[in-house]
């Protein structure tokens, strides 16, 4: 009985350690991305989902003479088929 306790207490240990030290190296989702990476390789935010991703490995997709880029296929997707709903009239200036 005792050893199933302890065995829980640790798991649970390990799992508190293991989210910390991810935070450590992966930000949180909508987080502008590290001034020195900006820097090496031009990061562009998807305006669907929020994420930062390298220009080079980004999708592309222009509306109305401007480029967007996405994380993934899903993402340019959504983006198309209703445009409004992510980019604000003000950003399209």
């Amino acid at each position: 009985m005792y050893r199933l306790i302890f065995l829980i207490l640790l798991g649970y240990l390990g799992y508190k350690l293991a989210r910390k030290i991810s935070r450590l190296f992966i930000p949180p989702a909508g987080s502008p991305p590290p001034r020195d990476e900006v820097q090496g390789d031009a990061l562009v935010q998807d305006p669907v989902c929020k994420t930062f991703i390298p220009r080079r490995e980004a999708l592309k997709a222009s509306q109305n003479g401007k480029d967007y880029y996405f994380c993934s296929e899903g993402c340019r997707k959504r983006f198309l088929q209703a445009p409004h709903q992510f980019v604000s009239e003000r950003s399209s200036e």
